[in-house]
């Protein structure tokens, strides 16, 4: 594991400082009611939309898609291409690679100007690297640099250099990282250099760390130091410190190490990452953990011991609060190291249970889901090839009787006996093809079964597993807020897999034969106040219930009762960040029909995110609850028609249609 960050570049096509793009989206602003024609408009909105597209990528996609909307009205061609050039921005930055594939694309199909179709090969490229598909991504990169070649632009010639740099270090080739970050170096720029070199020479200075080429490393980081100053990049000038930080610590330098970690923190304290708080902490207790082992002076041993454990404690507590549990692992695997080193065999052998029981939880939450659908995999696909070979085998059947119907052509005496063997067969055949297909629908079912209980089953029992774990083994790490806490949460998880149990035990007799719903006359009233009750402990969102008409329902209550809980419990789940969240339930007759409804102000979706309300081949629901899928088998039953309306950050609507 690489034990600093490598900066990556973003390729676009020009560069401003964000005072510089907030200036010009003034200018441009002020430009819009004064414009006269419609791709003026059109090229402005752009424009905008470009200026905002790391300042505030909401008001990127809106421009951005007004200018799409004009340009197709039109029939604006660089219009919708530079439309779509920003719309794939967004989409990039937002980690919603399926769309900004489709619009990357669509500029590479469609522009004739070799920058834009350079830039987007590039955009592919950073999709491709951040899935850690590194040969895809560098063909990507190539084919971008080819274009951006013939461009002549080496701007962006410099950018897709810098980046093929990256996917070269990811890969752990240093020195082809090195030459290809010197290449985006040697391309002029103005004033003696361009802006992201500083980002190149920390880079460089970074792969020379990594092949233990100190000197070569500190010649580059305080070059880069020294652009940092110029540009006034300080999140760039913490990452060179940190790399400074530890030359000095490999090369033995504990006091130089100890004073720029000290200036590392103090940049950080003022840009205000947690993260990178932690793990400054955690390098300053690794210096004086160093200083504690070999110094041989009693004193000073013990306050360098005193001054390790309290930059460990306070890394801790900030890990603790970003639930980091890979750096929790490792700061008390510092500890334990430090108290064996002082003959604390007792504070040892805690630090070092509870480094093992961070790290198990992280194995437990990564990893354990992974292993269970591999395995789950496994079966589906032993059995999808036992279903091809019956296939095999009905074909070789039916070629069989064939035959035999032309030998009873060809043999007249024993027809009557052939004709008969050839029915018999035809009829297994059928039965055969009828058990294949019973078979296969089985594993259909089978298949979400194993879906639903890995998406909500599984995370409950792990932390109910894992807080009983620390309280059986390490009960007095547990102060009393914060085993309140996790009793709480645990209590909270353990009445959530109580009610998804229910949940899945209904939708699994669903899917057996001859189970049917039972309807009946259900008061939405009565149903309502069912909901209330399962939700009251959600006192930060405010419920309402509109049932101005007092109507009635006739299907079957508790599949109603479920859909509805689990729709109230996917709405609560999308209430990250919305402030004042709001879900509110409308019931309504129209045209001698029934309907209900959910909306809530949360961020929304697209549409593909709801394919598994109408693909009955889709499994995985949105996130979180028992899923969609679960919601389309029980609407189906009872003859429930459901429709969603959802726009992005603006909230999202359920209606049911019975």
């Amino acid at each position: 594991m690489k034990n600093i960050v490598f900066i990556v570049l973003f390729i676009s096509f020009f560069s401003h400082s964000q005072v510089n793009s907030e200036f010009v989206i003034d200018s441009l602003e002020k430009k819009l009611p004064k414009i006269k024609t419609e791709k003026e408009r059109i090229d402005i909105l752009n424009q905008i939309a470009y200026e905002y597209k790391f300042i505030d990528p909401k008001k990127n996609f809106d421009n951005a898609l007004k200018a799409l909307e004009f340009a197709k009205k039109i029939d604006y061609l660089d219009g919708i291409i530079n439309a779509k050039r920003n719309l794939g921005y967004f989409y990039l930055i937002t980690s919603d690679y399926k769309q900004a594939k489709d619009n990357f694309n669509f500029i590479i199909k469609n522009s004739k100007d070799n920058a834009k179709i350079g830039l987007s090969f590039s955009g592919l490229g950073i999709i491709e690297a951040k899935q850690s598909n590194y040969p895809e991504a560098l063909e990507l990169y190539f084919k971008g640099l080819k274009f951006a070649e013939k461009s002549n632009d080496k701007i962006i010639q410099a950018k897709i250099l810098s980046n093929i740099g990256s996917v070269y270090y990811d890969t752990n080739e240093f020195n082809k990282s090195i030459l290809y970050q010197k290449k985006a170096l040697a391309i002029p720029g103005k004033n003696g250099y361009k802006e992201d070199d500083n980002l190149r020479l920390h880079n460089i200075g970074l792969c020379y760390f990594e092949l233990k080429k100190y000197d070569k490393c500190l010649e580059f980081i305080q070059k880069a130091e020294l652009l940092d100053d110029k540009l006034g990049n300080l999140m760039n000038k913490i990452s060179c410190f940190g790399v400074r930080g530890r030359v000095y610590f490999e090369r033995k330098e504990y006091d130089k190490a100890l004073s720029i970690f000290t200036k590392q923190l103090e940049l950080n304290n003022e840009f205000g990452d947690p993260h990178n708080i932690s793990g400054t902490y955690s390098r300053i207790g690794d210096v004086y953990k160093i200083k504690a082992i070999t110094n041989h002076d009693l004193n000073k041993r013990k306050a360098f011991y005193s001054k390790a454990l309290e930059y460990y404690t306070k890394s801790i507590a900030l890990n603790k609060e970003n639930d980091d549990l890979q750096n929790l692992s490792n700061d008390y695997a510092s500890i334990y190291e430090l108290e064996k080193k002082q003959n604390n065999f007792k504070e040892a052998l805690s630090a070092i249970e509870l480094s093992k029981a961070y790290n198990d939880s992280v194995f437990n939450q990564d990893n354990k889901e992974t292993i269970k659908n591999l395995e789950d995999k496994r079966t589906i696909e032993v059995k999808e090839k036992q279903l091809k070979i019956n296939q095999l085998e009905l074909q070789a059947k039916e070629k069989q009787k064939w035959f035999y119907l032309f030998g009873i052509g060809l043999l007249a005496i024993i027809g009557g006996l052939l004709f008969y063997q050839s029915r018999n067969r035809k009829k297994t055949n059928e039965k055969l093809q009828q058990l294949n297909t019973e078979l296969d629908q089985a594993n259909k079912t089978k298949t979400r079964f194993f879906s639903i209980l890995n998406h909500d089953l599984r995370s409950p029992v792990a932390n109910l597993i894992h807080f009983l774990h620390l309280q059986k083994d390490s009960p007095e790490l547990l102060d009393e807020e914060t085993k309140n806490r996790m009793q709480s949460k645990t209590i909270s998880g353990a009445e959530d897999l109580l009610s998804s149990m229910e949940d899945i035990l209904l939708w699994s007799k669903g899917q057996m034969e001859n189970f049917k719903p039972q309807p009946k006359e259900v008061s939405v009233n009565q149903l309502f106040e069912d909901t209330k009750k399962v939700f009251s402990g959600y006192h930060k969102i405010q419920f309402e219930y509109q049932n101005p008409d007092n109507i009635s329902i006739f299907t079957d209550e508790n599949y109603l009762k479920t859909i509805v809980r689990n729709l109230t419990s996917n709405a609560i789940n999308v209430f990250s960040t919305t402030p004042n969240p709001t879900i509110t339930w409308k019931a309504w007759k129209e045209n001698d029909a029934s309907f209900l409804s959910i909306t809530d102000n949360g961020p929304g979706a697209s549409k593909d995110q709801f394919k598994a309300l109408y693909d009955d081949k889709e499994v995985v629901g949105i996130k979180s609850g028992l899923g969609l899928h679960l919601i389309r088998d029980l609407a189906k039953a009872i003859d429930c028609e459901i429709k969603v309306e959802s726009q992005i950050n603006q909230g999202t609507t359920f209606i049911l249609s019975l």
